[in-house]
């Protein structure tokens, strides 16, 4: 039964503000309260606590971050209209109480700022349900009253006249507009899923991002809750009350944070970045090693080999004879099955497949320099050998206290994956909020893996998904949150509080976040020197903190999984996803392989990724040379796949430096969507099947069987600009510009060996030196690409005498150690270019130190101008360059750096 019900009849609370609470607070007689925290003036928080008689996350009351004396907010009282204003910053909100509470919010540099660019739909705006705690939360959205009488038509203008666009909720399928669209943020192992329709899918991100046109500003909302939840983002029409977008999670408190910054959408991920993550200003607390930004290999099928542990070492020596270089290889769950029932039972080595796992360990980590990533889950299936042992310990999910299925330990069964496809048997879940769980895991991945030289942690299965009923039971001894010199309120954010709470509560992703930390723990505890390796399947906001990687899951073999898997990207990493992700490129599942043209297109699309990994389940694994020999339009395919693969590898000094200055410190993601830096044009707000690595390399993946030409669309301005942009095509050197400051439609060549890719005026990109072997080969050399403008007429100045530039920041360090992000131990150089006159016949050249604290394993960087470019490279400053030749025959020079 459903009883929802709108709190009426408030009445307003004294508050202490800053350091003790909230700004504003509301209350009334059935126990409700209301209360407005603005932490700055770019972050505003708000909580709507339901009556003590409904169970809720916070078991011992919320805590409010600390505001500073300088950022306190002006609050003025009109308690006879029943009304709160609120002034910090450029925000100004209005609360009114007269009979239902409703917010409005208004940005003093919007468009027109008396328009508010955020409100609760009124009456219903707050509201929950008597029966059960869920709670609500209602926004008006943009009128359903359609504009014109093609509204909707497929195309890329089917939204031309609206206003309104909503971005983000991580992991979820269809368009990256997720207007009229309905989400369930319940994770699930979503083998196959539909990529545009697929729901629920891995992954729990309560976070999204609104762009108004009218307005010309961004602003985000944040729901601090990991219970069972919904977003309807205006599938629902509604007569009586509205148009609306809703929020709903089966428990409260709703607890929620508008996000503004700067009023652009950089400037909401980063504040979104400090607010959810653990670390100090950055998203992560280490940084991955540079051995995973290279090709990761995987099969499921491979490790279930008789003779697993021979094959395995095989793959990489083969991987390196057909001319790829490898860093990493995941170790399937086979590595753990047991001989008799099939089981997977996790840190026990199956020795008749792996007779000796340390000398596996030892060849392919220490000889091989491969890293090896073992398949790890939160359960123990009760024919494990150690479930007895561990069932007595308080290290399992406790049962709901009614439950009389419990084991003997007292704890829930879940029925869990067993063996093969849809197969499960019972089990019980480890519960991370438990001390003895977490001790125990700790132990366990040493004693089982990293004494066995396996160093690497796939934590896989994470959702919790199995777990079914609300009322089993976390212990809440420890936070999912629990690293040293987190403060309190970071803690208690999207975890447990202190002492034992209900899953329904505290939400399954909480043991997803809390497992993820455990692992961290682990490796950092045995291996403090080395930088942790973890992926994770699901993942929940913060989690990146811990776990630098994650995929899409459990992906299927189609064109049209190819075809939308550039969304799904977009999304996640417009919802501060894990730094390094991508795709099972191949697709894992489906009763058929790739085809050739299938595969190249997928390892096209795959090597821009932050993590390129290969990986199936089916009988004959999915490798990057299964069609050696065959040609299609008289080209051979692996010998496109291998100069594909070649070129990310000599990527790696630009993709590890966007990480770094883009992802860790600012919380953007490396490959960005049109909109991010040309929103002012309406049609890049629906583009979704191309991106932007980095800041200024467009590429155009193709995405359709059999195409071998490419639509695109070239935006003409960038953002705030009254200038027009022109791009170069990478591989040849030609221009495009348009007239005007509109885009242009182009329709490029792309035959089997090539993704149309092209660079915006003033970019640079940085490549290294071949990698046969590994990523580290080519770290020797470094040459920057520049792209200055051909023809400069009468653009605006960038700055003072200089008529076109780029610059670009270079990251070096050891890509092995913790020393980057505890002692500050690397070098940034700051790589830049000038065009000093309109007619000018030179580029000048610099490098400049931002931070060195590392020694460089090369004396040179080389610069190169666009294929066809005849001006002369000269140094900035009196600089003396050194004078060479690229690889195709391009003149280059080089500045010195071991003098800087």
């Amino acid at each position: 039964m459903t009883r929802v019900k709108f709190p009426m009849n408030w009445r307003l609370e004294e508050t202490k503000g800053g350091d003790g609470g909230p700004a504003i607070q509301l209350s009334n007689d059935d126990g409700h309260q209301f209360s407005v925290h603005a932490i700055s003036d770019k972050v505003v928080r708000v909580v709507h606590q339901l009556p003590d008689r409904f169970p809720q996350k916070y078991t011992d009351g919320v805590l409010w971050e600390t505001v500073h004396p300088e950022t306190l907010p002006n609050v003025k009282l009109n308690q006879e209209a029943d009304l709160a204003e609120l002034r910090i910053g450029n925000i100004s909100l209005t609360l009114d109480y007269k009979k239902y509470i409703r917010l409005e919010w208004r940005h003093a540099k919007a468009q027109y700022p008396t328009e508010p660019f955020l409100k609760d739909l009124h009456t219903r705006g707050y509201s929950y349900d008597t029966q059960n705690g869920a709670v609500y939360h209602y926004v008006e959205r943009e009128s359903i009253l359609p504009l014109e009488e093609d509204e909707g038509s497929e195309g890329i203008d089917k939204l031309r006249l609206r206003s309104e666009f909503v971005f983000g909720l991580g992991e979820t399928s269809g368009s990256i507009v997720k207007n009229g669209r309905r989400f369930t943020m319940e994770a699930k192992d979503s083998l196959c899923y539909d990529m545009e329709s697929g729901d629920p899918l891995y992954k729990i991100t309560p976070f999204y991002v609104v762009y108004n046109r009218s307005l010309k500003l961004w602003h985000g909302i944040f729901y601090n809750n990991l219970s069972d939840s919904s977003f309807d983002m205006g599938a629902e029409s509604d007569a009586v009350f509205g148009s609306s977008r809703t929020y709903k999670a089966k428990c409260g408190p709703l607890d929620y944070y508008v996000l503004i910054g700067d009023g652009t959408l950089p400037s909401i991920l980063t504040e979104y970045m400090a607010l959810v993550s653990p670390g100090p200003d950055a998203a992560s607390l280490t940084l991955p090693p540079l051995s995973q930004f290279g090709y990761l290999a995987s099969s499921l099928s491979l490790a279930e080999e008789l003779d697993a542990q021979v094959q395995i070492i095989d793959f990489v020596h083969t991987c390196r004879a057909e001319g790829f270089a490898i860093d990493s290889l995941h170790l399937s769950s086979g590595w753990c099955q047991d001989e008799v029932t099939g089981d997977r039972n996790f840190f026990m080595w199956n020795h008749r497949r792996y007779p000796s796992p340390e000398d596996l360990g030892h060849t392919l980590e220490e000889e091989l320099n491969v890293k090896i990533i073992a398949n790890i889950k939160p359960w123990l299936l009760e024919s494990h050998p150690l479930f007895p042992k561990v069932d007595r310990m308080p290290a399992l999910v406790l049962a709901a206290k009614d439950d009389t299925q419990a084991t003997e330990g007292g704890h829930a069964r879940s029925m869990l994956w067993s063996n093969k496809l849809h197969e499960h048997a019972l089990g019980s879940y480890i519960d991370f909020s438990s001390v003895a769980a977490v001790e125990w895991w700790k132990r366990a991945i040493h004693e089982y893996l990293l004494k066995n030289n396996v160093t690497g942690m796939w934590i896989d299965n994470n959702e919790y998904s199995c777990l079914m009923d609300d009322l089993e039971r976390f212990r809440g001894e420890t936070s999912a949150w629990s690293s040293r010199g987190i403060p309190d309120h970071v803690r208690n954010r999207l975890s447990w509080g202190d002492g034992e709470i209900s899953m329904g509560q505290a939400g399954r992703g909480s043991q997803t976040a809390a497992m993820a930390r455990a692992t961290y723990e682990a490796l950092m505890y045995y291996l403090p020197n080395e930088r942790p390796v973890i992926v994770s399947r699901s993942a929940v906001p913060g989690m990146q903190s811990y776990a630098h990687g994650s995929w899409s899951g459990d992906n299927a073999t189609t064109w049209r999984t190819l075809k939308r898997s550039t969304a799904l990207t977009i999304s996640v990493g417009l919802s501060l996803g894990p730094g390094l992700y991508g795709h099972d490129v191949g697709g894992f599942a489906g009763a058929h392989s790739p085809s050739a043209e299938l595969l190249v297109r997928w390892v096209q699309h795959g090597i821009w990724h932050t993590r390129f990994v290969v990986h199936s389940w089916k009988s004959i694994s999915t490798t990057l040379w299964m069609y050696k020999g065959l040609s299609i339009d008289g080209q051979d395919v692996t010998a496109i796949i291998c100069r594909a693969v070649a070129w990310r590898y000599r990527l790696l000094p630009t993709l590890y430096s966007l990480y770094v200055t883009h992802y860790m410190r600012r919380g953007w993601p490396v490959l960005k969507p049109f909109l991010w830096y040309h929103s002012d044009d309406a049609r890049t707000l629906l583009l979704d099947e191309e991106f932007i690595f980095g800041s200024h390399i467009l590429v155009a993946p193709v995405l359709d069987k059999g195409a071998r030409t490419r639509k695109l669309y070239l935006p003409g301005r960038l953002n705030g600009s009254s200038v027009g942009v022109k791009w170069c095509t990478l591989d040849t050197g030609h221009w495009y510009s348009s007239d005007t400051l509109d885009g242009q439609w182009l329709n490029l060549d792309a035959p089997l060996s090539a993704v149309p890719s092209l660079v915006r005026e003033g970019g640079i990109f940085v490549l290294g030196g071949p990698c046969l072997r590994s990523s580290h080969d080519g770290v020797a050399s470094r040459t920057a690409f520049v792209f200055p403008s051909p023809v400069i007429s009468s653009r605006a100045r960038a700055t003072e005498n200089v008529w076109g530039s780029g610059s670009f920041n270079l990251i070096e360090d050891d890509g092995k150690t913790n020393d980057h992000t505890t002692n500050g131990t690397y070098t940034e150089l700051t790589l830049s270019f000038e065009v000093e006159e309109a007619s000018a016949s030179e580029v000048k050249i610099d490098v400049a130190v931002v931070h060195r604290r590392s020694s460089l394993p090369y004396s040179v960087i080389w610069f190169v101008l666009p294929h066809g470019d005849l001006r002369q490279l000269a140094g900035k400053k009196d600089v003396e360059l050194v004078h060479g030749t690229w690889e195709d025959g391009r003149p280059m020079a080089g500045i010195n750096v071991d003098g800087l």
